[in-house]
């Protein structure tokens, strides 16, 4: 009887990613076999973009997703049922709009999380580095290749992909997942992100209306901890307008100097590394 070829799928959430979507789904279909993306409500081009590649690739499925709330905790494990479900995944690649994704080994994603299958381990925790636009990016209109420079620290919190078993709960922010009652069995971090969060100060500022207005729509379902940054800056832009979005671009999401470090409002910014993302030139 011949064995059933594993799958590995991406999934993600995304809303108004215009500027970078293109190029991270196309990318995670490098490292997978299929991507399955919710598309929130989008009012840019986002749409057009995941459309073009759905037919052009055959290997993603755009679904509408027209709750406004940021549940994303709720979301990403019906994802992952669905994939699971409809294209048969043994891995799930939790991913967001404004993460490049690849193996620290030089193998695709799919080849290393198949490699830890074997050793039985169900979850894959990927450390992430931020990259930080500086004043040597170029008019190059793909982000990750225009911004190069990124933070030498990886984040605090790491993003995972996992192994598919009945009952997977993909935690709010993919930063963990699990099985109630089932042993998280956790590899070694082999896997590396690289992240585009801040790409420039209008691209922050419909980050930061989307993210504050889902956040709200979300009401008692999540704490008020849940989101403290999208919605304490939705307040700033409520209060003082776009101008001071900017600002706030400027001075902690922009470097002039990013081979030096910096201090701002008394916390030291260690200097940036250039060392642009593992993509296609």
């Amino acid at each position: 009887m011949r064995r059933k070829r594993q799958q590995v799928v991406g999934v993600s959430m995304v809303r108004d990613e215009e500027d970078i979507v293109g190029v991270t789904v196309r990318h995670m279909l490098e490292h997978v076999d299929h991507v399955l993306i919710a598309d929130n409500m989008s009012v840019d081009g986002t749409p057009c973009i995941l459309k073009e590649i759905e037919r052009e690739t055959g290997r993603v499925t755009v679904i509408s997703d027209d709750e406004p709330a940021y549940t994303q905790s709720q979301k990403m494990p019906g994802l992952a049922r669905r994939a699971r479900k409809e294209f048969g995944a043994d891995w799930i690649v939790p991913f967001d709009a404004d993460e490049i994704w690849y193996s620290a080994g030089g193998n695709s994603l799919k080849y290393t999380l198949l490699e830890l299958s074997g050793g039985f381990y169900n979850v894959a925790p990927a450390t992430l580095y931020d990259h930080v636009a500086t004043r040597f990016d170029t008019d190059e209109p793909d982000p990750t290749k225009r911004i190069g420079w990124r933070r030498r620290t990886p984040g605090a919190l790491p993003k995972v992909a996992c192994r598919w078993r009945p009952g997977l709960v993909i935690e709010q922010g993919n930063h963990g997942c699990h099985v109630v009652d089932e042993d998280n069995l956790v590899a070694h971090p082999v896997i590396v992100i690289r992240h585009f969060p801040y790409r420039s100060p209008e691209q922050v500022i419909r980050k930061i209306r989307n993210g504050a207005a889902a956040y709200k729509a979300a009401g008692d379902a999540l704490p008020e901890t849940y989101g403290a940054h999208w919605r304490g800056w939705g307040a700033i832009l409520d209060l003082h307008g776009e101008d001071a979005i900017v600002e706030l671009f400027n001075k902690w999401h922009h470097r002039d100097e990013p081979s030096e470090s910096v201090e701002i409002d008394g916390e030291r910014q260690e200097a940036l590394i250039y060392d642009p993302a593992p993509v296609r030139r």
